[in-house]
């Protein structure tokens, strides 16, 4: 590697880590971060080690604080800590084991009986051990410490802030906009036609870490902005009505490329700019052959010879670098303005989120000039493991190293591997990650992959070792190769009799860049193809691991980046006849298609005789009529009547016994169960069907009548189409079967797949938005003129992540990775 890591970590070993001290584990995947964690927790628990490795007293599991980030993940390694302090008091209770970790423990500790006694405690007292999420355990301190923090103790939590920041940004459109003249309110709505469109613009910075903003924020009023911008517009104007004779001259006399600056082009050029500063300077409208006569263009354009100079042209030059115009002062004052008035409206109603449970933390800790707040979580927690470290953020990062970082006394373990930093999105910052890797000077690392095989541990190993900048942050996101475990060799996969390489390219060659639809198209044919094939010798016996294993469908997972790739691959795999579930589906159920059909349903149940209700519930995809049997209702009036007695008796149903019932009546006496399970997609029919019912049956308990039922359905349809659910609302799995999985990289991460496809590796999506983190300021930034250097600033940050999903996704495979490579080409060019 170009650049050397200057602190080289030490291999963990379990038994001999100390466990005081601020301390950075670094776990590769598959190298067994949660059993070392659960190791480790062992350790505490029985006061194991030396005078230099112990902790200074054993603790109970109320004493040991683990924290991870999300609700499954803490029920995960809650249930994994709690199988090893079982497994280990067994093994005190019989004096024998073979776990590398438990062994030893037996040898070095002597009183067994003590040992297990420590351990049934601690096993019996699971429900009370300190392991949360990051924000159940903010919540926790803020309100155990309500006197140290300043907390209220009456605060309510809310979970879903969309409607108060569509209220707040309302607010402010209303005191900013409403009292602006008719032609300043024009320039706004060119913006923003509506209060949504500024959210929609806004809406993401109005939460998490405060942003530095270019160009800053406007000052002074919105008019007196206005003003200023118009006249820098009209500066140029002057500039350019006061030279306009000479510029045909000065540019046709110099060196520049005539075939650019033609005889015919270069005075049309000029009398458009020419007409644009003579007119009234009311709007910023820029004429866009300005940046033909910008002194860097006009010097680019002279490769040879002299090119044109005028102090006019640098004028041109520095005025486009810095576009006038409302957008960015208004829209940075927009956020700074409507985060405070978010803020007011939560303390006024004595609110809070998930995000203002860090932040209250944070400041309330800042805050503590006497260190009380502190000094109080030492005591209640002299150890904590933070668990997925990496995904860690600036204010979860101010919390613990201003309660650990200063008292080596205490134990601090950060677990994490910035190489699996990929969440950004959600707030996670692999700069702060990085200021913690140079603010602690103890690293570790785990060095044995116990998940692949060895052949696919030498494949990664390789393809990271070879470049010079794997992840780009080289000296802070280094790559140590991992050794395969012992059996590692052992585990392979077998086609045709043939041992299979681990690591599998599918180039698509071409004589020139391809478009990001024809590799998409091609590689999600060769996906399919190649699970056929597999699936096919395994059913003959001819694919198999080892120890003839049969290859099945659940062992097979395709990963993707987005919704619209993973429906790519299923739509090959069903034309291949290979049933497929995407595991990654977090739209809402209430978006499906069958959520509308239900609506118009209850319309037309709670109102039989309404015609023009019951017509459209008919003609809707969940009866599937056919034109004959519409054209029948119509005509036929014995057919007429017999519908509406049928919706008549749904409606005597649903008012007697239920909206449930109703609905499973309605799908038993139209067949409709029976006809999409004859159908390519009618699982996923059947299972949104089922689920909206049980939702449905689950909001009577709290709505007053029916009609106010199908108000909360409809309003819940229109939430769902604007990006706003919760999780019992997500779309359930539709089955259960043995099926090939196809999961997003990021909803794959920690788990593990006997064979891996990836076959769109190399798509991406270039930065759309200047926001960079600044190295000098340390500081996150928004460019929301989007110039060219924040942009590459940016890109260059989501190419560092790029290449970790990449390291992500392929140490998801246990025996083989296929891979799909094509020279792409960027839109166009």
């Amino acid at each position: 590697m170009s650049n050397i890591d200057t602190i080289v970590p030490l291999p963990l070993d379990t038994l001999t880590f100390p466990l005081h001290g601020a301390r950075l584990i670094e776990a590769s995947a598959g190298t067994g971060k949660t059993f070392t964690i659960a190791g480790l927790y062992l350790r505490l628990l029985l006061g194991h080690g030396t005078l230099q490795t112990r902790h200074n007293q054993a603790l109970t599991v109320d004493q040991i604080l683990v924290v991870t980030f999300t609700e499954a993940a803490t029920a995960e390694l809650r249930d994994r800590i709690r199988r090893r302090i079982h497994e280990a008091r067994i093994a005190f209770s019989r004096g024998s084991s073979h776990d590398p970790v438990v062994k030893p423990l037996l040898e070095q500790i002597t009183d067994h009986a003590f040992a297990a006694q420590l351990l049934l405690n601690a096993e019996r007292q699971m429900d009370q051990a300190a392991i949360y999420t990051i924000h159940g355990f903010c919540q926790r301190m803020l309100t155990q410490n309500a006197f140290e923090s300043g907390m209220r103790f009456d605060h309510e939590f809310i979970t879903d802030e969309s409607q108060l920041k569509a209220q707040v940004v309302a607010d402010y459109w209303r005191r900013q906009f409403y009292p602006l003249p008719i032609n300043l309110a024009g320039e706004i709505r060119r913006l923003w036609p509506s209060p949504q469109a500024l959210l929609d613009s806004i809406g993401r910075y109005l939460s998490g870490e405060a942003l530095c903003f270019i160009p800053p924020m406007m000052s002074d009023d919105l008019a007196a902005l206005h003003q200023s911008q118009l006249a820098k517009i009209e500066a140029v104007k002057q500039q350019w009505r006061a030279v306009e004779q000479d510029i045909e001259t000065i540019i046709s006399h110099s060196d520049v490329n005539k075939r650019s600056y033609t005889k015919k082009s270069l005075p049309e050029w000029i009398k458009r700019v020419s007409s644009w500063a003579a007119s009234a300077t009311i709007t910023y409208d820029i004429p866009d052959v300005l940046s033909r006569f910008s002194q860097s263009v006009l010097i680019e354009k002279t490769p040879k010879g002299n090119a044109p100079h005028h102090p006019l042209f640098v004028t041109i030059d520095s005025f486009l670098a810095q576009p006038v115009g409302l957008q960015g002062p208004l829209m940075a004052h927009a956020i700074t303005v409507c985060r405070q008035l978010l803020s007011n409206a939560k303390s006024s109603q004595q609110w809070l989120s998930f995000d203002d449970l860090l932040s209250q933390l944070s400041a309330s800790l800042a805050q503590d000039e006497q260190g009380i707040l502190a000094e109080r979580i030492r005591q209640l927690y002299p150890v904590a493991m933070i668990d997925e470290f990496q995904d860690t953020d600036p204010l979860q990062y101010h919390i613990f190293s201003h309660v650990y970082l200063a008292h080596p006394t205490c134990g601090w373990f950060m677990i994490g591997d910035p190489k699996q930093a990929i969440y950004a999105f959600r707030g996670a910052d692999i700069f702060t990650y990085i200021t913690a890797r140079n603010q602690v000077t103890a690293h570790y690392t785990l060095g044995t992959n116990w998940r692949s095989s060895a052949q696919m541990v030498a494949a990664v190993n390789q393809l990271f070792t070879q470049p010079d900048s794997p992840f780009i942050y080289d000296k802070d996101i280094p790559f140590y190769p991992v050794q395969a475990s012992p059996k590692a060799s052992q585990k392979q996969w077998f086609l045709a009799g043939q041992v299979q390489p681990a690591l599998t390219y599918w180039y698509q060659q071409a004589d020139a860049p391809v478009s990001k639809g024809d590799y998409q198209k091609i590689m999600a044919d060769a996906t399919a193809s190649q699970i056929q094939k597999l699936l096919t010798a395994a059913q003959q016996g001819e694919a198999y691991f080892e120890l003839h294993r049969a290859i099945e469908p659940a062992n097979i997972a395709v990963l993707v980046r987005t919704g619209s790739e993973g429906r790519l691959i299923q739509q090959a795999l069903a034309q291949q006849g290979i049933a497929s579930v995407y595991l990654s589906n977090r739209d809402s159920v209430f978006s499906s298609v069958v959520a509308a059909d239900i609506q118009r349903l209850l319309l037309a149940v709670l109102h039989p005789e309404d015609e023009k209700a019951l017509r459209s519930a008919l003609a809707s995809p969940l009866f599937a009529l056919n034109a004959a049997q519409l054209d029948l209702l119509n005509n036929d009036e014995n057919e007429w009547e017999t519908v509406q007695h049928e919706f008549k008796y749904y409606r005597k149903l649903w008012q007697e016994r239920g909206v449930l019932p109703m609905l499973r009546s309605v799908l038993s006496q139209r067949h409709i169960a029976e006809r999409w399970l004859a159908e390519t997609h009618g699982e996923r029919q059947l299972t949104d069907f089922m689920h909206l019912s049980e939702l449905l049956q689950q909001a009577t308990q709290m709505l007053e009548s029916d009609h106010g039922l199908l108000r909360w359905f409809a309003q819940s349809i229109e939430d769902a189409q604007a990006g706003s659910s919760h999780d019992d609302a997500m779309l359930r799995l539709g089955s259960e079967r043995n099926l090939v999985q196809i999961v997003t990289i990021h909803k794959s991460k920690g788990l593990e797949y006997d064979l891996v496809f990836l076959p769109f590796a190399l798509s991406y999506r270039v930065a759309q938005e200047g926001k960079y983190y600044d190295l000098t300021s340390g500081k996150t930034v928004l460019d929301m003129m989007k110039s060219d250097a924040a942009l590459q600033q940016a890109d260059k940050e989501r190419l560092a992540e790029d290449l970790r999903l990449i390291y992500v996704a392929l140490t998801r495979a246990v025996y083989g990775c296929f891979v799909g490579v094509a020279p792409l080409r960027n839109g166009r060019s």
